[in-house]
C-alpha cells in the first residue's frame, strides 16, 4: 500500500486576478489563470516551492504562577516563496508589481523598474498533481484569494549559473470571499 500521507514536490504555481475562480480539483487550469515560470516547476530551483505559516503568540502569566494562564494570537501571516530561474519579461513582471511589459513594435520588448507606490494584489492557485495524500493518483491544491509579492529584487549574473530571482508572495485577508486566507483542497475520491 502506498504511503499517501507521505507527499513531495514538485508544485506548480499559478497566477491569476483576485476573484479568479479557482480550479475544480480534478479538472485542467482554465481562464486567467498564468503558470509562473514558462515551463512551470522545470523554471524552479531545487528549493520548490515553500509555503509558510507565520504567526507571533503572546501569553499572559499572573502574579501567582509562572506558567502561562491565557495565550493570544497577536500576528499571523502566510507566505508562499518560490526561486525562478526564469529571465523572460513576461515572468519577471511578476516580481516587479505585475508591471506591463510593452512592445515597442520596433523590435524589442521592455517593462519598467518603477514599481510605483500602490500594490497589485493577484490570487495564487497552487497544484500538486499526483500529490493527494487521501487518493493515490490524486491531487492536491491551495488557492489563495488574496496576495501580493512581497520579495526584493537580486539578480546575480554569474558564469555557470541562470539568473533568478527569489519570490515572495504574502497573503492579505480577503473579508469578501468564503475562506479569507484561502484553503488546502485534497482529491479523496
Amino acid at each position: 500500500m502506498a504511503e499517501l500521507e507521505l507527499v513531495n514536490g514538485p508544485l506548480e504555481i499559478y497566477w491569476g486576478p483576485v476573484g479568479e475562480t479557482f480550479t475544480a480539483i480534478g479538472a485542467s487550469v482554465a481562464g486567467n489563470w498564468v503558470l509562473l515560470g514558462t515551463s512551470g516547476s522545470k523554471n524552479y530551483t531545487e528549493d520548490g516551492v515553500k509555503i509558510t505559516g507565520d504567526k507571533v503568540t503572546e501569553v499572559w502569566r499572573s502574579l501567582g504562577s509562572p506558567y502561562p494562564r491565557k495565550a493570544h494570537i497577536t500576528e499571523a501571516d502566510i507566505f508562499v516563496e518560490v526561486n525562478l530561474k526564469d529571465y523572460t519579461l513576461t515572468q519577471l513582471r511578476t516580481g516587479l508589481n505585475q508591471s506591463t511589459v510593452t512592445s515597442d513594435g520596433g523590435g524589442f520588448d521592455w517593462i519598467p523598474l518603477d514599481v510605483g507606490l500602490d500594490v497589485n494584489e493577484i490570487a495564487i492557485q497552487i497544484r500538486g498533481v499526483g500529490k493527494s495524500p487521501l487518493l493515490s493518483g490524486g491531487h492536491i491544491q491551495w488557492n489563495l484569494p488574496r496576495l501580493f509579492e512581497n520579495g526584493s529584487r537580486e539578480w546575480d549574473f554569474v558564469k555557470g549559473e541562470p539568473v533568478g530571482s527569489t519570490l515572495v508572495f504574502q497573503a492579505i485577508y480577503d473579508e469578501g470571499a468564503t475562506y479569507p486566507l484561502g484553503r488546502i483542497v485534497a482529491d479523496d475520491t
